[in-house]
C-alpha cells in the first residue's frame, strides 16, 4: 500500500479481491484438512483484512496531512454465492466468503463513515465465473447444469467483464453514492443448489429394504485420548554486557558496544517483562542469566525473579566452553549456581551455553552437578532427547602431509546406541532466536540487524505451522517449538511490536499450544520415558 501511494499518490478506490480454493478435492467437512482450511482463509480472509485495513489506514493519513476528506472513498468486497448459498465440498471457501461478504462489509460500512463522511463499502457476489480458477470442473456438460444452468435464470456461467462492471458500479460515487453495507448478486440469477444428484435418490434403496439399524452406543465407554499440544519453550537470554566480554570479545569493542549492553537491562528487561504480563505468559518464560548480569544489575535480576519465570544459567561473562580450561569451567559453573541459589532459594536446574558453545565435558559436568535440562545443542529440532552419558569428543581430522588418509575415514559414533545420561536436551538452533538477524554487531563476519522483522516473523510461523500438522498428523513425540530473545535485540522498540504480533498470534491458538518452562518440559520428557 505505501508503495501504491508513493507512486500513484492518494488512492480512492480499493477493490479487495482475493479467492482460492483446492478444485483439486471436494471433502466433507469430516475430511476437510485443517491445512487447507487454514491456507484458504489466510488468502481470502485474512487478506481482504489486512489489505483494508491498511487502505483505510493510508487514507486516514492523507487525510490528517492535507486536513481534507478523500473523495469518492470507496471499497468493493469480492463475496460468492458460495457464502449464500453454500457449497458442499468447500466450507472453507463458502464459510470465508459468507464471513466477508455478510460480517465485515455491514461492520465496515458502520465504522469507516468516522473516517470519511461520505465513504462506502460494498461487496459483489459471483456465481460462476469463467476463469481459470475452476479449471476443467465445468467442462462435463452434466457438471455445468448441475452448477451453472439448473438454477439459474440466465443458464449460463458470467465472464469476468460481468463482474467488472458490477464493480465498477459499486466504485463509483456518481452511480452508487448511496450505497453502503450492499452485497451485489452477479450470478444470473441463482435461486439456490440442487442438493442431491439423481444417481445419489437413485441409488437409495427404499425404506422398507433397509436392514434394521445396530445400536449404535457402545457397550463401554472408553476415556478419551489427550488430546497433544504443541509446547511452547519461551526463553531469554539476558546477556547485557557480559555478551562482549566472553564470546564477543574483540579487541575493537568499543563504549558503545557495551552501551547496547546497558540498554539490554535498561530498556529490553522492562520492556519485555511488561510484554509478557500484559500477555499472561510472564511466569511460563525461562530467563537464562549469566552471572555478570546477575552483579550488575540486581535490579532488573530481582524483577525478573519476581515474574515467576524459571531461572536458568548461561554463564558468568558469556564464556565459550572452547576460551576456558576445564578448570575454569568447573569454577564458572560453580559461582553461578551459588549466585542463583542466593537469590532464589534453589539450586537451578537449567542450562544454555553461551553462543551454544559448549564441549563434550560441558555435557558431562552439568549430569555431575544434577542439571535437568540443557539447551544448546540440535540433534533434533523440536523434540526433547537424552544427551549421551559421558560424551567422547568427536576429533578433528589431521590433514598433514604426513598422515595417511585411512587415518580419518572411519564414522562417527551412532548418536542413537550411545548409553544416555538423564541431562535432557530441549533443542534450539540459530533460527531459534532473534539477534542473529535482527542485532547488528561491528565485529561480527556474520552479523546481520537490517533484516526485516516479518521476515522472521514468517519463518517462525511456518516452524510453528508445520509442528501443528505433525501434531494433526498424529505424531506423538512432544513437539516443542523453541524460542530465545534477547533484551538487547527484542528490547528495541521496532522488534518488540513484532515480538508482541508473534506472542498474540500464538496464544491466540488457545488449547492447541501450552506455554511451559523449560523444566516443565523436561520433567514431561522424563514422565513419559518412563523415568523421574
Amino acid at each position: 500500500m505505501r508503495q501504491a501511494v508513493q507512486r500513484n499518490g492518494p488512492i480512492h478506490i480499493l477493490c479487495a479481491n482475493a479467492g482460492i480454493t483446492n478444485e483439486a478435492s471436494h471433502p466433507s467437512i469430516w475430511d476437510l484438512p485443517l491445512e487447507t482450511w487454514e491456507s484458504v482463509y489466510r488468502v481470502n480472509v485474512r487478506g481482504t483484512f489486512l489489505t483494508i485495513k491498511h487502505f483505510l489506514r493510508a487514507a486516514k493519513l492523507h487525510q490528517e496531512r492535507t486536513g481534507i476528506e478523500l473523495e469518492n472513498l470507496a471499497i468493493v468486497v469480492t463475496g460468492s454465492e458460495c457464502g449464500k448459498f453454500g457449497q458442499a465440498g468447500h466450507a472453507e471457501y463458502a464459510s470465508g466468503k459468507a464471513g466477508l461478504q455478510y460480517g465485515l462489509v455491514p461492520t465496515v460500512k458502520n465504522e469507516i463513515v468516522r473516517l470519511n463522511s461520505k465513504a462506502r463499502i460494498n461487496a459483489v457476489a459471483p456465481g460462476w465465473v469463467n476463469t481459470a480458477l475452476i479449471g476443467d470442473r465445468l467442462d462435463d456438460p452434466r457438471e455445468l447444469y448441475m452448477e451453472s444452468q439448473g438454477t439459474v435464470a440466465l443458464r449460463k456461467i458470467a465472464e469476468p467483464t460481468d463482474v467488472a462492471k458490477a464493480v465498477a458500479f459499486l466504485a463509483s460515487h456518481r452511480a452508487a453514492g448511496h450505497m453502503s453495507g450492499q452485497c451485489l448478486s452477479v450470478d444470473g440469477g441463482m435461486e439456490g443448489r440442487i442438493v442431491w444428484r439423481e444417481e445419489e435418490v437413485l441409488a437409495q434403496k427404499p425404506a422398507a429394504q433397509q436392514p434394521a439399524l445396530q445400536p449404535s452406543v457402545p457397550q463401554q465407554i472408553s476415556k478419551p485420548k489427550p488430546k497433544s499440544t504443541l509446547k511452547i519453550a519461551w526463553s531469554v537470554d539476558f546477556d547485557a554486557v557480559s555478551g562482549w566480554l566472553g564470546t564477543g570479545a574483540h579487541p575493537d569493542n568499543t563504549t558503545t558496544d557495551y552501551s547496547a549492553g546497558y540498554l539490554s537491562a535498561l530498556v529490553g528487561v522492562p520492556r519485555l517483562l511488561k510484554l509478557f504480563k500484559k500477555l499472561g505468559v510472564a511466569d511460563k518464560v525461562t530467563w537464562c542469566i549469566p552471572g555478570h548480569s546477575i552483579e550488575t544489575f540486581p535490579d532488573q535480576t530481582k524483577s525478573i525473579i519476581d515474574s515467576g519465570c524459571e531461572i536458568a544459567l548461561h554463564g558468568y561473562a558469556h564464556e565459550s566452553a572452547s576460551q576456558m580450561t576445564a578448570e575454569q569451567e568447573r569454577d564458572v559453573l560453580l559461582k553461578c549456581i551459588q549466585l542463583v541459589e542466593d537469590l532464589t532459594g534453589k539450586r537451578p536446574r537449567g542450562y544454555r551455553a553461551p553462543l551454544y558453545q559448549l564441549k563434550e565435558r560441558t555435557i558431562s559436568l552439568l549430569q555431575e552437578h544434577d542439571f535437568l535440562w540443557d539447551s544448546s545443542l540440535t540433534h533434533y529440532d523440536s523434540t526433547p532427547y537424552y544427551l549421551p552419558l559421558n560424551p567422547a569428543p568427536i576429533t578433528p581430522i589431521d590433514f598433514s602431509p604426513d598422515k595417511k588418509a585411512e587415518s580419518w575415514m572411519h564414522p562417527s559414533p551412532d548418536f542413537d546406541k550411545l548409553p544416555k545420561s538423564n541431562l535432557v536436551e530441549i533443542p534450539l538452533n540459530w533460527y531459534g532466536e532473534d539477534a542473529t538477524p535482527l542485532q547488528f554487531y561491528p565485529h561480527t563476519a556474520n552479523s546481520a540487524g537490517y533484516v526485516d522483522v516479518r521476515v522472521v516473523e514468517r519463518m517462525w510461523m511456518d516452524r510453528v505451522e508445520w509442528l501443528r500438522s505433525e501434531i494433526a498428523d498424529g505424531d506423538e513425540e512432544i513437539k516443542v517449538f523453541s524460542i530465545v530473545l534477547h533484551p538487547d535485540t527484542s528490547g528495541m522498540a521496532h522488534i518488540t511490536g513484532m515480538i508482541e504480533r508473534f506472542l498474540t498470534w500464538l496464544v491466540g491458538f488457545g488449547e492447541e499450544v501450552e506455554f511451559l518452562r523449560c523444566e516443565e518440559i523436561a520433567e514431561m520428557y522424563k514422565q513419559r520415558q518412563g523415568q523421574s
